[in-house]
């Protein structure tokens, strides 16, 4: 998540001052909500990312839950579907992980996670309390699976100041004026003003391209789970039409194969333009780890509708964690509702994420909290953050979606590095779902 040089990206985080929460973010717990069991041991499995933040508050958890001791295994974010599918395959120990909406389905339809709601009362209850968008990504078959670890939007974020610089008054509203601004940009000596992010093995490539396509007011498949790209009209096919012409026909897009790289160049001042998670704002602005901090600013996404993709990172149960037994659910429930619900009218954990790390977040009520927006004024324009967000909203997916972005991821990667037509890149994305689809019987 951090750039250069302490080397913090979304999956690794080198814990900098965030070893002690603030009194104000702490649960307050009384002994009335505290039900310890005799010596229950979870499992709990995330991607890397503010491990040490998360060991912290894992050890304020077992203070409250004397009787709950947690194990935590942590991968990389690159290889967490891959890893994390072979573990619940091999029914390797786990009763918590981290999931998201793009392999609930996948996790759901496999057996492998399990509904909240068919084990505790007050997970429906969290429906209210939830934004739309992060609430459809945590449910499937009418059924909700998992509370918000984090939710936010990736959106589309420019260097205020270089603009100036070249004259352009205003951000790109569309698409064509991304390339005509780049162009321009491009004439005075900037190389390539677009940075993109991409990489075969990196998922967060799939939902950057799916956030696009949403400006665009478009959607990768239709209510039955049919492509929508096999149109060369539709905007999922323009939309990567538009990221392969942009690096090899206008030739104003580079591309890196980590989010550290390219807020390390975006630091620089080396690229004007960028499709980001949300929360990198906050360090591109933060003085203490980019050269030109003040200068980036959110954007609507350009388009026609200016959506963007809104999702959540949620926590699960695991059937395995079921099938050990009520002591064993009831712990897992208290961890899932300490780490990720409302204790005494508050959100102590992603109010914590909010305030430190610039995370965004799936609950309501951390919206007007003032220390969360005072928190995120620092770094971004609230006001247009809100328009963004209002414009926010999930996608469709499907049990094979997890395993299809692999091969998507693939195919794009040629086309943008010229490798192979977008006709062909979008005809085998094409061949490859419909495979899926087949096998299994969607």
């Amino acid at each position: 998540m951090k750039p250069h040089p302490l080397r913090m990206t979304r999956r690794t985080f080198a814990a900098g001052g965030l070893g002690a929460m603030s009194a104000a973010f702490l649960p307050r717990i009384g002994p009335h909500a505290v039900s310890a069991q005799e010596s229950v041991d979870l499992n709990f499995h995330i991607w890397q990312y503010g491990v040490e933040t998360v060991q912290d508050n894992i050890k304020r958890f077992e203070e409250l839950y004397p009787g709950v001791k947690v194990s935590l295994s942590d991968v990389p974010w690159n290889s967490y579907h891959e890893e994390t599918v072979n573990r619940l395959r091999s029914k390797t120990a786990t009763d918590v992980i981290y999931n998201g909406g793009d392999w609930l389905e996948e996790f759901a339809t496999a057996g492998w996670v399990v509904p909240l709601e068919d084990h505790f009362d007050w997970a429906k209850g969290y429906q209210d309390k939830v934004f739309a968008f992060a609430w459809q990504d945590m449910t499937f078959n009418d059924k909700v699976y998992g509370l918000p670890y984090y939710a936010d939007t990736i959106t589309f974020m420019y260097n205020e100041q270089l603009l100036k610089d070249a004259g352009i008054a205003a951000p790109p509203q569309t698409w064509e004026e991304v390339t005509e601004q780049s162009l321009a940009l491009k004439a005075k000596g900037m190389e390539f003003p677009f940075l993109y992010v991409l990489a075969q093995d990196l998922p967060t490539v799939s939902e950057a391209f799916v956030s696009t396509v949403f400006g665009r007011g478009g959607e990768l498949i239709d209510e039955n789970n049919e492509p929508l790209w096999t149109d060369p009209n539709s905007p999922a096919a323009k939309q990567f039409k538009w990221f392969a012409d942009a690096r090899n026909v206008d030739k104003i897009l580079t591309f890196v194969s980590n989010e550290t790289d390219a807020v390390g160049a975006m630091s620089t001042g080396q690229h004007a333009f960028v499709v980001f998670y949300n929360y990198h704002l906050a360090e591109l602005n933060d003085a203490a780890r980019s050269d030109r901090a003040g200068q980036f600013k959110i954007a609507l996404m350009p388009g026609e509708t200016h959506e963007c993709y809104g999702f959540a990172k949620f926590y699960n149960l695991t059937k395995m964690a079921a099938d050990r037994g009520p002591e064993v659910v009831n712990a897992a429930g208290q961890f899932i509702q300490y780490f990720a619900g409302e204790i005494d009218g508050q959100y102590p954990i992603a109010k914590r994420w909010a305030v430190e790390n610039g995370l965004g977040f799936g609950t309501k009520a951390l919206f007007d909290d003032p220390d969360v927006r005072t928190a995120y004024s620092k770094w971004i324009d609230v006001d247009k953050w809100t328009e963004q967000l209002n414009l926010a909203r999930a996608q469709r997916h499907t049990p094979w979606q997890g395993i299809w972005n692999e091969f998507f991821r693939l195919e794009h990667v040629k086309a943008v590095a010229g490798e192979t037509s977008v006709e062909d890149a979008l005809q085998a994305a094409a061949d490859n779902w419909n495979e899926l689809k087949k096998q299994f019987g969607g």
